[in-house]
């Protein structure tokens, strides 16, 4: 696995004055289905698909996509009403559904760039024109077995946290965000079997694609040369700067040294960065004093499984592994007022990965590891002032952009059209299905604001998807 040492500046934030009132976007989920079935289901739901109290199954389910469908509004700018027919039939079993996407546009009024296709949202709010006046502008489909027990491994959870903290949930919430943001624009249109364009022209997610390897953007490519970068593992980024911002404070430390800037052990000692807490950004050159926790509790005090007792605020946590999740010590201290987290191994061993488990995702602090080793010759000298200082970043070049997913043995429904799978943390738009997805929509807004939509808080493809932790969302061009 490639990861990316980097030094990159952070661009700086842009102040604007007068900007035009924004219109949050309409987007609205239409109701596909017949009687009885599907969001029209009138059955008692499951327990354990979290519906609110009250509705039926059918009910619980369009509550849950019309939530999804109001995250992308509350986003994006547009006059025109984004209109996204959906509905549930029964499938094969491994798919949890599809997707499909109708009709690009190029050189309509208002397009940013020429001769170049884009999606039928993103046209229409460019535009500010309904350019197909009473048909969808996508359209979905899901798998109603997983409900109904035709299919192992349901039912659906369609709670709108999205991490229920349960292992293998089907998780409807961030399934349907990402189904909707291949729709708004997050996919190309290019043909993977012989890297040509479709219809001639690029695409304009594909215009912000750069093979890091050749040195060279797709848009200057032969055919050929497309081909083989769409098979050029770990060497293709998309490189907008808006998706650079986001990637930087959401793309956690890969390698990240603590250094300890005074006492007995004044020093630089190798951290691995979880796959959580603040990105790589806001972690880097952060400074503070170093303290060992006091938990007070529980099989031990310096574990950071319990509420901390006596943290002084604005220092870092120095905490010791075991007996609880990595993401519930993160987020005790966190919430004791740590500035970051060390957590230092128990065991003699190489640098671990840590998962955010149940909570980890709600952490915003930077949360490194060690070996025991190191924790043992920096305990004792605590406290002590320490940095971070971030060498390499999950899921990003050394570039400083983040990588999408482009295999060696290239998927026909999930290369390119994809953040790569070294995301850390999991991001929306990864081609896997995660235990740990939220309820953010992370690095994809930026990718939206590149391509140009306005973003107000900071048949053309079908998209099959299969379930469980190695299943695959997937975007495929005829």
């Amino acid at each position: 696995m490639r990861r990316a040492s980097l030094r990159a500046l952070l661009l700086p934030a842009i102040l604007l004055l007068a900007a035009p009132a924004l219109h949050a976007a309409d987007v609205v989920i239409v109701n596909m289905d017949s009687a009885g079935e599907g969001f029209n289901d009138p059955s008692a739901p499951d327990p354990a698909m979290a519906c609110p109290a009250g509705m039926n199954l059918g009910q619980c389910r369009l509550a849950c996509a019309q939530a999804a469908a109001q995250a992308w509004a509350d986003q994006l700018d547009s006059a025109v009403e984004v209109r996204v027919y959906a509905k549930f039939d029964p499938m094969s079993c491994g798919v949890l559904g599809s997707s499909l996407q109708l009709s690009p546009s190029a050189n309509f009024p208002g397009a940013h760039l020429s001769n170049t296709w884009y999606q039928r949202p993103l046209a229409d709010a460019l535009s500010g024109t309904d350019r197909n006046p009473g048909q969808p502008d996508l359209q979905l489909t899901y798998n109603s077995d997983y409900d109904n027990g035709v299919c192992t491994g349901g039912p659906w959870y369609y709670g709108t946290d999205a991490n229920p903290g349960l292992t293998g949930a089907l998780l409807f919430y961030p399934v349907i965000l990402h189904e909707m943001a291949h729709g708004l624009g997050f996919a190309s249109f290019v043909n993977k079997s012989t890297g040509a364009w479709y219809g001639g022209l690029p695409d304009i997610f594909a215009t912000f694609i750069l093979d890091a390897t050749a040195g060279q953007r797709w848009t200057a490519m032969t055919d050929t040369q497309r081909y083989n970068s769409i098979r050029n593992n770990l060497g293709v980024v998309t490189d907008g700067a808006n998706t650079k911002v986001g990637a930087d404070n959401f793309l956690t430390g890969f390698d990240v040294n603590l250094v300890v800037n005074s006492g007995a052990a004044a020093g630089i000692y190798l951290g691995r960065g979880a796959l959580f807490g603040a990105g790589w950004g806001n972690t880097d050159g952060v400074t503070g004093t170093m303290q060992v926790v006091n938990d007070g509790a529980g099989a031990s005090t310096t574990d950071g499984c319990e509420p901390l007792v006596g943290f002084t605020p604005g220092r870092v946590a120095f905490i010791d592994r075991g007996n609880c999740q990595f993401g519930v010590k993160a987020l005790n201290a966190e919430q004791a007022g740590a500035s970051g987290v060390v957590v230092a191994d128990n065991v003699v061993g190489a640098l671990t990965n840590m998962a955010p488990g149940t909570v980890g995702r709600q952490v915003t602090i930077p949360t490194i590891f060690i070996t025991k080793a190191d924790g043992d010759a920096i305990r004792t000298t605590l406290p002590q002032s320490v940095t971070y200082e971030v060498l390499t970043v999950w899921g990003m070049h050394t570039n400083g952009f983040p990588l999408l997913y482009t295999p060696t043995t290239m998927e026909p429904g999930s290369s390119v059209s994809h953040f790569d799978v070294s995301a850390g943390p999991n991001a929306l738009m990864e081609p896997v299905v995660n235990d740990d997805l939220w309820d953010d929509l992370d690095m994809t807004v930026g990718v939206f604001k590149d391509e140009g939509w306005t973003v107000i808080v900071g048949g053309l493809f079908a998209d099959d998807f299969e379930t469980g932790n190695t299943g695959a969302w997937s975007v495929t061009v005829p």
